[in-house]
C-alpha cells in the first residue's frame, strides 16, 4: 500500500515538473507550510499556504484556479473558483495565498471507509493557478503538494466499579470509578470533564473532574468520583439500588481537551451496568 502511495505521488510530481517547464517562466510556486485547523469530532480543515514568486518587472493577477483533493488515492473534492477582481502578485516579490480544504469525516468515510480505524490520512492537493496581466490570460502554473491530517476519534468510556465505602439508612459514601480511553494517534490533555451522573435512572450528582491530566496516544486513564449521598435528597429508592450487586449508570457531559492543534469540546453520553462492591 505504501509503495502504491509513493508511486502515485511521484507520478504527479513528475507531471507537475514537466508542466511547470511549459508554464509561466517568471512565476514560481512553492509550499510555505501546512496547518491543521478547527479539529473537532466532526472534521477538520487542512490549509495549504502557497508562496507565489513573481520574478518579472510587471505585476500579475491570480485570475482563477482549480484543484483536486485526493485522500487515500480517492477524490474527495474538486473545486474551481475565480477570486473577485483577482489577487495581485507584486513584481518583483512574493505573495502568500491560502488554499483551505474542509474535511467532513462522515463524507470522507463514505468515500474511504477504511480510514475509520486509521490514526491519520495521507492526501494530495493538485491543480493549476491561472494568471492574467489585468486584461488577458497569460497562462497557468500547475502544482501538486502532499499532506496528512488526523482522523479524530471520540474517547471510549468504561465503567470500572462503584465502590460502597459506607452505606446506612440515611446516606452513603461511594467511589465511582470511570475509565477514559484515548483512541487517537496523538495525546490529549484534559482541561476538565463536566458530568451528570444517574444510578437506576435517579439523578445522583452533577460536577466536574479537574484537568491537567494527559492521556497518551492510545492510552487510558481512570478517574475516581467521590460521592457523599443523603437519601433524603436523592431519594430513598437509591438506598435499595445500592444494596444490589450492580446498577444501571447514566454518565453524560462534556470533555474539554487540548491537542497540538488547539482545544476541543467533546460531548459524551454513556449508559451501562456497573458492579457494586464494598470499598477497601
Amino acid at each position: 500500500m505504501k509503495r502504491k502511495t509513493y508511486l502515485f505521488l511521484l507520478i504527479f510530481l513528475l507531471l507537475t515538473t514537466f508542466s511547470l517547464s511549459r508554464g509561466l517562466k517568471d512565476i514560481k510556486i512553492s509550499l510555505e507550510e501546512k496547518q491543521i485547523q478547527d479539529l473537532s469530532p466532526s472534521g477538520t480543515t487542512l490549509v495549504f499556504y502557497i508562496n507565489i514568486k513573481n520574478s518579472s518587472s510587471k505585476p500579475y493577477f491570480l485570475s482563477r484556479y482549480h484543484y483536486r483533493f485526493v485522500v487515500n488515492q480517492k477524490e474527495y473534492l474538486r473545486l474551481q473558483t475565480s477570486p473577485e477582481e483577482g489577487i495581485e502578485i507584486n513584481a518583483p516579490g512574493k505573495t502568500l495565498i491560502a488554499l483551505p480544504v474542509k474535511i467532513n469525516y462522515e463524507l470522507l468515510f463514505q468515500i474511504a471507509d477504511e480510514l475509520r480505524q486509521e490514526d491519520k490520512a495521507l492526501c494530495y492537493l493538485m491543480g493549476e493557478l491561472r494568471f492574467s496581466d489585468g486584461r488577458k490570460d497569460k497562462g497557468g502554473v500547475p502544482f501538486a503538494f502532499s499532506g496528512e491530517f488526523p482522523i479524530f476519534k471520540e474517547p471510549d468510556i468504561e465503567f470500572v466499579a462503584l465502590k460502597s465505602n459506607d452505606l446506612t439508612i440515611g446516606g452513603a459514601d461511594l467511589n465511582f470509578e470511570v475509565k477514559f480511553k484515548n483512541r487517537n494517534g496523538f495525546e490529549m490533555l484534559l482541561d476538565r470533564i463536566s458530568y451528570t451522573l444517574k444510578f437506576g435512572g435517579h439523578p445522583i450528582n452533577e460536577g466536574t473532574i479537574p484537568g491537567d491530566k494527559t492521556i497518551e496516544s492510545h492510552g487510558e486513564k481512570t478517574f475516581s468520583i467521590l460521592l457523599l449521598l443523603n437519601f433524603f435528597e436523592v431519594g430513598k429508592d437509591v438506598y435499595a439500588i445500592l444494596q444490589q450487586p450492580s446498577t444501571l449508570c447514566n454518565f453524560s457531559g462534556e470533555i474539554e481537551v487540548r491537542t497540538i492543534w488547539g482545544k476541543i469540546k467533546i460531548p459524551f453520553a454513556k449508559s451501562g451496568t456497573t458492579p457494586i462492591t464494598n470499598g477497601v
